[in-house]
């Protein structure tokens, strides 16, 4: 998993990209899980290109989020992540 911007004090906003999955399936896959994100450019593709992606994953958290619904959201990105496609 690849964090995407540099702001030292990120809060209820990240977007990131996870090496060998395109955003699209990364989405799905939370969405499967009852996990709401956005995927794409996200109206920001200079800074996008800067970074060097063209379209991220971008969930937004917030106080109505349980501990429980982050949990999920992490074991999802590991899951896709031990099990990357090559």
């Amino acid at each position: 998993m690849r964090l995407i911007g540099t702001a030292p004090d990120k809060a209820s906003v990240m977007s990131f990209v996870l090496k060998g999955y395109t955003t699209e399936v990364v989405g799905k896959a939370l969405n499967e899980e009852g996990i709401a994100v956005r995927t794409g450019h996200h109206c920001a593709q200079p800074i996008l290109r800067r970074m060097g992606v063209e379209t991220t994953v971008r969930p937004s958290l917030a106080f109505y989020n349980t501990f429980e619904e982050f949990d999920l959201l992490v074991a999802v990105v590991r899951r896709l992540s031990s099990a990357r496609p090559h």
